[in-house]
């Protein structure tokens, strides 16, 4: 299955009248299971045993990093 991109964050997910946005609907409807670095403010890095998300204000993404 080709990735679709994550809508852009001005576009909100429930539209004034209950439904899904389209382009939600579009990028949902078929994943079986979303990942965490399909997110734009998460960082690729694969984590080591004990890490957590930590934010990182200067690089305005979620980083592995101890707690």
């Amino acid at each position: 299955m080709a990735r679709r991109p994550i809508p852009d964050p001005s576009v909100r997910f429930v539209r004034p009248d209950g439904t899904i946005d389209p382009a939600w609907y579009e990028y949902l409807k078929d994943r079986d299971r979303l990942l965490l670095g399909d997110l734009r403010n998460v960082a690729a890095a694969a984590p080591t045993n004990g890490q957590v998300l930590i934010w990182n204000a200067t690089t305005g993404l979620w980083t592995p990093g101890s707690n």
